[in-house]
């Protein structure tokens, strides 16, 4: 099999402007993220959670009275789960493209392409699951967050691993 390190430029190139791209898109989501729901179980609860107020009451000061309250209702987990798991499954199928032309032995090759599969999966169960069983709301919540910074970890392996290869190793004779 060829390597990506090996190819035209063009091919390189190409590769590497779809991975920094993909890191600007990824960048403006995990914004999005902060915004709405922030980092936290707890707010990722209150924000899908089958209740406005998903985790309990708690303190609210003057300047929280200003920000207006984002919640995922039923309606919009369903509209965001069909957008964003065909955007995510693709995703990972044109980072496991790019993964089969580094220079990986199979068994880490598999663990890539396998997160980069399995990572949308768990975000999408626990936004999922946080909606649907309110009691461990913070559980599956807790595995949505897992599920984004997998995601954002499997890029970021993939770009470092890509970036090098490409750019700044010499090409290995096989």
């Amino acid at each position: 099999m060829g390597r990506l390190s090996d190819s035209p430029v063009e091919a390189r190139f190409a590769a590497t402007l779809f991975l920094l791209l993909l890191g600007v898109a990824n960048f403006f989501g995990a914004w999005q993220v902060r915004q709405f729901a922030a980092f936290t179980p707890t707010g990722v609860a209150d924000a899908v959670g089958s209740s406005a107020s998903g985790s309990g009451e708690r303190p609210v000061s003057l300047e929280d009275l200003n920000v207006p309250g984002h919640h995922i209702d039923r309606r919009l987990l369903v509209q965001d789960s069909h957008v964003h798991l065909p955007a995510y499954a693709m995703t990972a199928a044109f980072l496991s493209l790019i993964v089969l032309g580094l220079r990986l032995s199979s068994a880490t090759r598999m663990v890539v392409i396998g997160a980069a599969f399995a990572a949308p999966v768990l975000d999408f169960s626990g936004l999922w699951g946080a909606h649907l069983f309110g009691g461990g709301a913070r559980f599956w919540a807790g595995l949505a967050l897992a599920g984004g910074f997998a995601m954002a970890a499997v890029y970021l392996v993939v770009l470092g691993i890509t970036i090098r290869q490409c750019w700044f190793r010499r090409k290995e004779r096989s």
